[in-house]
């Protein structure tokens, strides 16, 4: 009795020691922390946009919902500084609108030294859907002033005030429906950072003619201050020059916000996702399933062990309980991961930690088995 107590105690120590592995392995941050990493600039207008930061808001202001679901043109001025390595790892999203529906977003991006431009979800451009890509951003990046004008016909790209770039038979949309949700530095999921600066933002309801465009920029170029739009329809207007506080002030409606969190927001979750459209079955994807599939194995092993010296109805259904505590704790780690951008919340790795412990809970019971026929 004193034997098997000892037993009990042991495995008991194991399975929670292995137990807290698995805690800290499945839960690590990847760099991520809580706080959203977004602050205003001390000496002039912007802000400024650290390793996980966002400002967002949802565009649900008179007249500027309606606005955005029946344009036909529009344009964007954006001025910005990137602050990202020469070879950023991943998409980075400087500007989103999302209503809902990755396929049509409206949003824009840096990979690497490229300014993308483009509605839908096709990152790696693996889809072919039509963008506008430009490298624009050298190394160190400079402090850039960049227009976008699109309609039925044609998109341009205005880099300080000189089109840099034309697309005519590419027309962006801003995306319909549902109210959508407009994000700076980051996409809803929170999961494709930007570092760099923001000094200004707004929106047009119409294509700017080039030489709005060149004076725009001369006004910019001359005070480095965001100028006021008095052309061209405009429906939002950001210069971001409240300096402090949690929001970010539309200067035209005086109604509309952008949110400034100070803890970082996962806008859109997702729990338990399949590969998406654009999976790749690449060296990182088959290590995660060796991964997630071994790391179970242990625990999976121990907790039969220990089910088994209670004896019972527990010992008879050991494989069963061990595999169902083990899809507990890959279930909490799961729904954790909702809530960490830098983490992603998967289907297939909850298979596959119930079916490592469901192997280890196998291999163990075997075993067992031989020893007492011995």
């Amino acid at each position: 009795m004193r034997q098997t107590n000892k037993r009990l105690k042991l495995l008991a120590v194991l399975s929670l020691i292995i137990f807290l592995m698995i805690l800290v392995f499945g839960l690590r941050g990847k760099g991520f922390h809580f706080s959203n990493d977004v602050t205003w600039l001390k000496d002039e207008p912007g802000l400024r946009f650290g390793n996980f930061g966002i400002a967002c808001a949802l565009l649900d202001q008179e007249p500027i919902n309606s606005k955005i679901s029946a344009l036909e043109a529009f344009s964007i001025e954006i001025a910005l500084q990137s602050k990202e390595d020469s070879k950023p790892d991943g998409f980075k999203l400087i500007l989103t609108l999302h209503n809902g529906d990755d396929g049509r977003q409206f949003i824009v991006g840096q990979y690497q030294s490229y300014l993308v431009v483009m509605n839908g979800d096709d990152y790696d451009n693996k889809r072919k859907i039509r963008r506008i890509a430009s490298n624009i951003f050298p190394q160190p990046s400079e402090r850039l002033f960049l227009t976008i004008t699109t309609g039925t016909d044609g998109t341009k790209l205005y880099v300080d005030g000189k089109l840099f770039l034309a697309k005519p038979d590419l027309f962006l949309k801003l995306p319909p429906g549902r109210t959508p949700r407009m994000t700076l530095g980051n996409s809803v999921y929170g999961n494709a950072p930007w570092k760099g600066e923001v000094y200004g933002l707004a929106f047009y309801a119409d294509r700017l003619e080039t030489k709005i465009v060149e004076n725009r920029f001369s006004a910019w170029s001359n005070t480095r201050r965001f100028p006021v739009p008095d052309r061209g329809n405009p429906f939002l207007f950001f210069p971001l020059n409240e300096k402090t506080g949690t929001k970010a002030i539309d200067h035209l409606t005086e109604t509309q916000k952008l949110s400034l969190p100070s803890v970082f927001p996962i806008l859109e979750k997702r729990f338990l996702s399949f590969p998406s459209r654009d999976f790749k079955a690449n060296s990182n994807f088959f290590m995660d399933v060796v991964l997630n599939l071994l790391g179970f194995i242990p625990l999976g092993m121990i907790l039969c062990a220990l089910f088994n010296e209670t004896g019972g109805v527990i010992r008879k259904n050991a494989v069963l309980l061990s595999s169902g505590f083990c899809f507990l704790i890959s279930l909490s780690i799961e729904t954790a991961q909702v809530w960490m951008p830098s983490r992603s919340s998967q289907m297939i790795d909850l298979v596959l930690n119930t079916l490592g412990a469901f192997l280890g809970a196998m291999f163990c019971q075997s075993m067992l088995k031989m020893k007492n026929r011995d």
